[in-house]
Order: structure tokens, then C-alpha cells, then sequence
């Protein structure tokens, strides 16, 4: 049976695919235009309260964030925590621009539901990779795994919970909720949890293809 230790390499991969797929469908979200996720929704509201920007609103509650991480639960910040902050909009940025060659910059509804069912699908296993591979998490997916730790509640609820304190908050400043926030919201964390329990913890301790 392998362990986390001995399969390095395959958490290296697990982490790598999982944040660029992670951005992808930050990519398709944008196109689809039907909500952005929870801590989207927070921001804008932050952005939309105090006057500032979307970037630097977003630097200044990521860098909160990782400091609450630093302090209750350092072992989430690894590689992956920095490489998702720098990388991923790169990689936003070229799936939007490609996808819109295809779909056009104002898809059907059809499409855009489409769309919208692939996200989640992405989200869930991209997130399951990246968290199974205990190599870092980003600043805001931190504060559930940390609750769901100390609590020992089930993450999915702490998930959920999370996520509707960030709508509510956001949109009481002045955010939007979409059809796609309210399935984020509710949708993502017993997604996740089933996507770790069943094929990405599995992967990183090497036990997938093992009796």
C-alpha cells in the first residue's frame, strides 16, 4: 500500500492539474454568465462598498485569509497555495479567449447552461485534486478545511456554510447572486467530498489501482 510520503510525484501532478483546472473553469464561469462563486460575490461586495478595485480588494482579503491560515493551520499553505495565486489567472485568461472563438462572447442559454454543468463538474474534481495532494490550498478554500479540522464538523456542511456567509455578506454590500452562486453554494462542498472520499485521497495515498 503506497503512502502520501513515498507518492510524491503523483501529488505533485494531482496539484498541478487540479489548479489548472480550477482555472479553466473560472474561465467558463465568466462566459456563462449565470453567477460567479461565493467568494467572488464577497469581493465584489467589498469592491463595491469601500470604491476600490476588484484586484487589490481581492489581494487585501487573500492576504486576511492567509494569515488566519498562517496562524490556525499552516500545513494548508504549501507550493500550491503560491502557484494558485500567480498562475491561475493566466490560464483564466487563455480559456476565456479560446472559448469564446467557439460559443461567441454572448452564448445561447443552452450554452451557457452547459457551461455552468461543466463548472461544477471541474470544480469538484479540481478542487478534490489539489486538496488530496496536501501540497497547499488557496487562501479561502483554507478556512473550511480548517473549521471541518478543529470542529470535526463534515465538510461539506462547513463548506456550505462558508459559502452562504460569503453570498449573504457579499450581496448585503452590493454583490450579485446568480443562478450559478446559489449552486456553488449549496453544491460544492458534498461534491468535494465525494470526489475525496472516492477517487482523489485514494490517488494521493496510492491506494487507487491497490487492493
Amino acid at each position: 500500500m503506497g503512502t502520501k510520503k513515498n507518492n510524491l510525484g503523483v501529488r505533485i501532478a494531482m496539484a498541478v492539474i487540479g489548479i489548472a483546472l480550477t482555472a479553466v473553469s473560472v474561465g467558463l464561469q465568466k462566459i456563462s454568465g449565470l453567477g460567479v462563486d461565493p467568494f467572488s460575490v464577497i469581493i465584489f461586495g467589498f469592491s463595491n462598498a469601500f470604491h476600490a478595485t476588484y484586484q487589490t480588494v481581492y489581494i487585501v482579503v487573500c492576504a486576511v485569509l492567509l494569515s488566519i491560515a498562517f496562524i490556525f493551520n499552516r500545513k494548508l499553505l504549501g507550493i500550491a497555495t503560491v502557484v494558485n495565486l500567480f498562475f491561475s489567472g493566466f490560464v483564466t485568461d487563455a480559456t476565456r479567449k479560446a472559448v469564446v472563438k467557439v460559443v461567441g462572447e454572448h452564448p445561447s442559454m443552452a450554452v451557457r447552461v452547459i457551461l455552468l454543468l461543466i463548472v461544477v463538474l471541474l470544480i469538484s474534481i479540481s478542487s478534490a485534486l489539489y486538496y488530496s495532494s496536501e501540497l497547499g490550498v488557496s487562501p479561502y478554500d483554507a478556512q473550511a478545511l480548517t473549521i471541518a479540522e478543529k470542529t470535526k464538523f463534515p465538510f461539506r456542511a462547513v463548506r456550505i456554510g462558508t459559502d452562504v456567509v460569503c453570498c449573504a455578506v457579499g450581496f448585503a454590500l452590493g454583490g450579485d447572486l446568480g443562478l450559478a452562486t446559489l449552486v456553488y453554494a449549496f453544491c460544492m462542498g458534498p461534491f468535494i467530498q465525494f470526489c475525496r472520499e472516492h477517487l482523489t485521497d485514494k490517488m494521493a495515498a496510492g491506494e487507487l489501482f491497490h487492493k
